[in-house]
């Protein structure tokens, strides 16, 4: 779509919505101090005078915008003290390099609304290094044309918003780029995974190149440890003692002609998070003998491919087993029709 069009849907949305209203609302609840707060919305050399700069904690629907003519030493300068937000980031068709002018940002408490950063085209990161908690419904970094990192390595207590719609279940994470570069470390990675209330399924692009020295419980696969950089392959000559240890993977785990009849031997696995287009997180295949689907500690998975975890040419009664099926979805919190399948199929049409 059209750079300008979608520029003018979003500036649409925050404009004709009730959002103005649900936001003054919500700085009422949370007692905003109106010394620190910016009602100005839109940040310029024309209102940056109006900027609480003292204030640790500001009140602000906060849009940085095409028509800021700021530097980004003359935002960090005016960002300086501000460790908690309580509104709202809009970040959109700006010219700068990176976003670190708000590094020493630490919380996002926006409520019923997402953190957004689009269509900034010469920026190469977010930048946000200090950031450790936001309590939003969304946060969207997208249509950035070179954004090849987000930098946001302590983004670790990501939960709901205080005041939440009764349609909203989880916080969604969307992050992507046009850039074939952009890339996602896998501390990033594992923050956003292990969150209890988070969507990261529409959040796509590559890992980063991991660095193991960083990571004592890191390992590249086939080498095989708590945490695992790569496919990890379950064969008929794999030691099944040596999966035990796995906690998280970072790529897929594929359990391909065995004899084994559950994953009991995967007893401390919580995470599967693949990046690879098109494939699975989970594919377990040609193995006659399994009969029991459940996982015992796995929480989630995150694969490119909708259909997360495919089941294909077991044991064939398993085709017949709604009720295990169902019960390994609702286990995960599957909201989709598209996972898990056996033998092509959906739990509905088991």
């Amino acid at each position: 779509m059209n750079e300008k069009i979608v520029l003018v849907l979003l500036l649409a949305a925050r404009t004709f919505s009730t959002f103005s209203t649900d936001l003054s609302e919500f700085f009422e609840k949370k007692h905003c101090d109106p010394k620190c707060t910016f009602d100005s919305r839109n940040l310029s050399s024309k209102t940056i005078d109006l900027f609480p700069k003292t204030c640790s904690t500001v009140c602000s629907d906060l849009q940085i915008g095409e028509d800021c003519d700021l530097t980004e030493a003359q935002l960090t300068s005016a960002f300086l003290n501000m460790k908690r937000l309580i509104g709202n980031i809009f970040v959109v068709s700006t010219k700068f390099r990176s976003g670190s002018f708000l590094a020493g940002l630490e919380s996002i408490e926006c409520n019923n609304f997402d953190v957004m950063w689009v269509l900034n085209n010469q920026m190469l990161e977010i930048g946000l290094t200090n950031l450790t908690s936001i309590s939003c419904v969304g946060f969207q970094v997208t249509e950035n044309k070179k954004l090849v990192r987000l930098n946001m390595p302590n983004l670790k207590n990501i939960t709901m918003p205080e005041f939440p719609k009764p349609n909203d279940k989880n916080t969604k994470l969307k992050f992507h780029s046009e850039s074939s570069d952009f890339c996602i470390t896998i501390e990033e990675m594992e923050n956003f995974i292990t969150a209890n209330v988070i969507n990261v399924d529409e959040t796509s692009g590559k890992y980063c190149a991991p660095v193991t020295t960083n990571e004592k419980n890191l390992c590249m696969s086939p080498s095989l440890c708590q945490k695992v950089f790569g496919d990890v392959e379950v064969g008929p000559n794999t030691n099944l003692d040596s999966i035990k240890m796995i906690e998280i993977i970072f790529g897929s785990l594929i359990i391909n002609g065995t004899n084994v009849t559950d994953f009991n031997f995967l007893e401390n696995l919580k995470y599967v998070a693949s990046f690879t287009a098109d494939k699975s997180g989970i594919i377990v295949e040609n193995n006659p003998n399994l009969q029991n689907i459940s996982f015992p500690k796995l929480k989630r998975v995150r694969a490119s491919n909708p259909a997360t975890i495919v089941f294909d040419k077991n044991n064939k009664y398993l085709s017949l087993d709604v009720d295990s099926c169902n019960g390994l979805k609702n286990a995960l919190g599957i909201t989709t029709d598209w996972s898990p399948t056996i033998d092509g199929n959906d739990c509905c049409k088991q």
